[in-house]
């Protein structure tokens, strides 16, 4: 839900405080004013008492104290702000500029989870943005917050979205200079990219982002749109996997030059452009690119297994970080380079019911991931297997030396057979992609 769902402007303030206890006192008293049946004393009750326990400044500018009691219904939000700065918590090291109070029902705790999380991921910013600082009313207040953030909760940081734009047009401006063919911007969220269109393309222009952005896409001044996982991925790193991706669909010929422009996921902007000529500076993306063209991996399986992999690097699995190896491809030769260490659970089903690509598999593999072994799967998506024993015959100098018993797995099924395989590092989160025996691609975490 966006921030509008759960605030109006009868609820946010310019704070006169100068006290914690104070400055919470005025936010209830707005819940109060707005809607009269809510008890006021009870709810400060309940907020001072979390606060007591448990202080809620979760940055040196921002407090977000809450609560939950009967009666509240839907939750609901209450904003001040304050530009001297409040001192808050029990080592009144902290000067609190914005003070976001949550209340919720006490039988609704999912609800109220969920809004406090979207709180904090939206205000997640180091330093205040100036956009709030200089509110002079509680209306012009109401208007930045809301413009600090999109429809689903993510944050625009106005100071940032302006250094992004700053960075884009020179990157539009290196494009026209260097006759480049295309344009590659590459964004972890792409909202607040709006000023895009004030720029009129002189080459294609591509964007590359995390999926389900639910972006509006025809009226993007993008030519093409790619979705993969970037989530926590070191930037060089997801560039490579984003060339990959649009070599395989032809965008690129050998000769063309590209302007990149991307940032860390922590900058929360884009701030890093990259000159690259196709044939001088992506070898290996295109190397591996004409790998997969000569298979019969299909690349959707190859990026569905990517993501799934990706995901397990992030989330980890009942709360703690998980390895586990992928092997795509040339099935007919795989099978005799292994067997199973358990019986295998996805024998007795049919193809479509075991295709890696269908969604609804997703938790299924992420829990057999736990499994010792391999997921063994075909070129079209199949999973013919989960915890096979990989047992390829390869010679030891054949083998880059020094690496754990799932990477050598990895690296010497390619070298005896025409697959790939994925590896995820339970120790790093790093993915490495194998073909041939040879690292091909390396997605570490940043």
């Amino acid at each position: 839900m966006p921030l509008a769902h759960y605030l109006n402007v009868g609820r946010v303030c310019l704070l006169q405080s100068e006290t914690e206890k104070s400055a919470i006192g005025e936010l209830v008293h707005l819940f109060c004013e707005t809607e009269p049946h809510l008890d006021e004393t009870a709810i400060l009750e309940a907020v001072l008492i979390r606060e007591n326990d448990v202080g809620t400044n979760v940055s040196n500018w921002l407090a977000l104290p809450h609560a939950r009691l009967p009666g509240i219904g839907s939750p609901k939000i209450a904003v001040g702000l304050s530009r001297k700065g409040i001192s808050w918590g029990a080592s009144s090291q902290s000067s609190i500029q914005l003070v976001i109070l949550l209340i919720g029902d006490e039988a609704d705790r999912h609800d109220f989870l969920s809004v406090l999380a979207m709180l904090a991921r939206t205000f997640q910013c180091r330093t205040v943005p100036r956009s709030l600082l200089t509110a002079q009313s509680a209306e012009a207040l109401y208007r930045s917050l809301l413009q600090c953030v999109t429809s689903d909760g993510v944050s625009i940081d106005p100071d940032r979205q302006a250094d992004t734009e700053a960075v884009y047009a020179s990157a539009c401006s290196m494009a026209e200079k260097t006759g480049a063919d295309c344009l590659l911007v590459m964004a972890d969220q792409p909202a607040g990219l709006d000023f895009v269109e004030r720029y009129p393309g002189h080459c294609k222009t591509l964007l590359v982002t995390n999926p389900h952005q639910q972006l509006d896409t025809p009226d993007w001044p993008f030519d093409h749109l790619f979705e993969i996982p970037l989530h926590g991925v070191l930037p060089r790193h997801a560039l490579d996997f984003a060339l990959l991706l649009i070599l395989s669909r032809n965008l690129l010929r050998p000769d063309d030059t590209i302007v990149c422009l991307y940032g860390s996921s922590d900058a929360a902007r884009l701030d890093t452009i990259r000159l690259l000529n196709v044939n001088e500076d992506l070898r290996v993306p295109l190397t591996l690119r004409e790998e997969l063209a000569s298979g019969t991996i299909d690349f959707q399986v190859l990026l569905r297994i990517f993501t799934l992999a990706s995901e397990l690097a992030r989330e980890g699995r009942e709360g703690k970080p998980i390895g586990t190896l992928f092997v795509v491809g040339d099935y007919e030769q795989v099978q005799h380079q292994c067997h199973q260490m358990v019986i295998n659970p996805f024998k007795g089903y049919s193809d479509h019911e075991k295709n890696i690509l269908d969604p609804s598999l997703a938790e299924t593999i992420k829990e057999f991931a736990h499994i010792d072994g391999a997921f063994v799967i075909r070129g079209d998506g199949v999973i013919m297997s989960a915890g096979s024993f990989i047992r390829a015959e390869v010679m030891g100098d054949q083998l880059q030396g020094g690496l754990g018993a799932r990477h050598t797995a990895g690296q010497a099924i390619t070298a005896c057979t025409n697959a790939l395989s994925l590896v995820l590092s339970e120790s790093t989160g790093t993915l490495t992609l194998y073909k041939k025996g040879r690292s091909m691609l390396s997605l570490k975490r940043s």
